[in-house]
């Protein structure tokens, strides 16, 4: 199945990533659901648990969410004692979790795995376990870098020699992983998007975007440059607030 993740793909990919690079995740983060207004948060796609770690805690009161039963088990493991709740769930089914939350967050590239008009309805039923005010947090991949940035690519790491190939048609990305021999591929595809158009999907579910950056940082705008852009989302009562205001771009896009 597309973008299901293997265990050899967490082991190489997940496993290294430095704690100081998710503990400035987790910052930017609650800069943007300052407590006690954002106090219960929903992980969407979670993985191990690392941001719902550091969430917790901060104080934050969070609930994990992932499909993969492994990624789950090990997240409870990491998080154990944290008063975090972990549960298997797809993230389509985010209607029917135990609602509502101030705030959900989904990073690590991890909206746009299904076709428009799914990823559409996840992010509508995303506003309904929101009240008014309540706030999105999504870290996606840019589409206007990977127009410029297909082809094939060869990663050396735990020994391995890897081959990755990135092609785009329309607005979608597949990614192949090849581990080489004996060790197995993934495939993954997403719907991509920029900041603007993001900001047009946003609006028609019940969203304002409040601002787009690059690298977990305020300072820095979400431009083609970069392969990832985090966008900040607040629900409202009018789902065309910024075409209301004259704006036409996320602020900071």
């Amino acid at each position: 199945m597309p973008s299901t993740y293997s265990s050899i793909w967490f082991e190489l990919f997940l496993e290294p990533i430095q704690p100081v690079r998710t503990a400035a995740e987790v910052a930017f983060v609650a800069r943007h659901l300052p407590l006690p207004t954002y106090q219960s948060v929903l992980d969407l796609c979670c993985g191990w648990g690392r941001h719902a770690g550091l969430l917790a805690e901060r104080g934050y009161q969070v609930t994990a969410v992932d499909r993969d039963p492994q990624a789950i088990a090990e997240a409870q493991r990491r998080t154990a004692g944290r008063g975090i709740t972990c549960l298997v769930r797809d993230m389509r089914s985010v209607a029917d979790l135990p609602a509502p939350y101030s705030a959900v967050i989904c990073l690590w590239q991890s909206f746009g795995y299904f076709d428009e008009a799914t990823n559409a309805e996840v992010l509508r039923r995303i506003s309904q376990t929101l009240p008014p005010r309540g706030r999105v947090i999504l870290d996606l991949y840019h589409r206007a870098f990977f127009e410029t940035h297909q082809g094939i690519r060869i990663i050396e790491r735990n020994s391995l020699t890897i081959t990755e190939r990135k092609s785009m048609r329309g607005d979608r990305l597949t990614v192949s992983l090849d581990y080489g021999p004996g060790h197995g591929a993934d495939i993954f595809e997403w719907q991509l998007y920029t900041p603007d158009s993001l900001r047009t999907l946003a609006n028609r579910c019940g969203f304002a975007c409040l601002m787009a950056c690059s690298r977990f940082d305020d300072r820095m705008p979400a431009t083609a440059n970069d392969s990832r852009t985090q966008i900040v989302l607040e629900k409202t009562e009018d789902q065309m607030v910024n075409n209301a205001n004259g704006r036409n771009t996320c602020p900071g896009s």
